[in-house]
């Protein structure tokens, strides 16, 4: 299964999109460093992206990790890292489209720029840039928990409609808003951005987007709906990473580690019956954190070698 797995992600010819998500502590961050880790000693040019607000790119790594450029990762040759802090993004992303926002909150009121969905909508405008013009062989995303996730990748659809509309109405609302038609141009561009974007990811070939999950419940049940999500939005989810699975030989005789050894195995049955067209990797419950590069690396050899 794991052979399928590395099959899936290795670039051929051209760049791979490769993207990590499910519910929260599950061990998203951990296999996308790894998946990482992996493909730049192997010789891949490689960049990770997290999209992710919390600060663990950073501690993977040990390195601090910003928004605003990306970071060579110090002992993996090949890998830069990138982490893109919401609010860091909403200020680019505000200050390149001031032109036209800035006006329409003059217009209709501060409402229209602020509101909970900019921070969705800044993430996926700024990790665009990297679907656009692409200089590694490999690029990585951590995304954040499933929920904020499918709300980032839905927030170019419903912007995207509001553009084509502003757009369609652009004499009216030009002269309403005083504005130009370098203001049109500028939705416009904006408009084939997330449209080129958007076909991007719903592409096999180029991306592959990985759910990470744990043999329990609720994991299983988020995997669930967020395949079902992504799949409205016209993005294949590909492959699933059954993370922390308690292995045979190291229970031991030890009854807790039997117990839950049992009731893991109802689950990957569960899983394997639920997902079974998906290509599937498992990852061991380890004794140790996942937190310097020797590690990561013999958990990319787990998943790809």
């Amino acid at each position: 299964m794991n052979e399928d797995i590395k099959h899936l992600m290795v670039p051929e010819g051209a760049t791979k999109y490769l993207f990590f998500g499910g519910k929260g502590g599950v061990g998203k961050t951990t296999v996308a460093t790894a998946t990482a880790v992996w493909f730049a000693d192997h010789g891949y040019k490689t960049t990770i992206v997290s999209t992710d607000p919390t600060v663990s790119l950073s501690a993977m790594f040990g390195q601090e990790i910003k928004g605003d450029a990306r970071v060579p990762i110090r002992h993996v040759s090949n890998l830069c890292g990138l982490n893109i802090n919401p609010n860091d993004a909403k200020g680019v992303f505000l200050g390149r489209l001031n032109s036209v926002i800035g006006q329409m909150a003059g217009t209709f009121g501060s409402d229209v720029v602020s509101t909970p969905c900019m921070e969705e909508m800044a993430t996926f405008d700024q990790f665009v840039t990297f679907l656009e013009e692409p200089d590694s062989d490999v690029i990585v995303f951590d995304t954040a928990p499933t929920g904020k996730t499918l709300r980032e990748l839905a927030m170019p659809f419903n912007w995207a409609g509001f553009l084509q509309k502003q757009i369609q109405e652009g004499k009216k609302l030009a002269q309403m808003m005083n504005m130009g038609s370098n203001s049109f141009e500028d939705l416009e561009r904006d408009k084939r951005r997330y449209e080129e974007a958007l076909s991007i990811l719903g592409n096999r070939p180029t991306a592959v987007f990985t759910l990470v999950l744990l043999p329990e419940r609720l994991p299983i049940e988020e995997t669930q709906s967020a395949i079902t999500g992504l799949d409205r939005l016209g993005i294949p989810v590909q492959a699933l990473v059954v993370n922390q699975c308690i292995l045979p030989e190291v229970i031991e005789g030890n009854r807790f580690l039997a117990a839950r050894a049992k009731l893991q195995a109802r689950y990957m049955e569960e899983i394997e019956t639920r997902f079974s067209d998906l290509k599937r990797s498992r990852l061991p419950l380890l004794d140790r954190d996942v937190s310097d590069i020797s590690t990561l690396r013999q958990v990319g050899e787990m998943l790809y070698a």
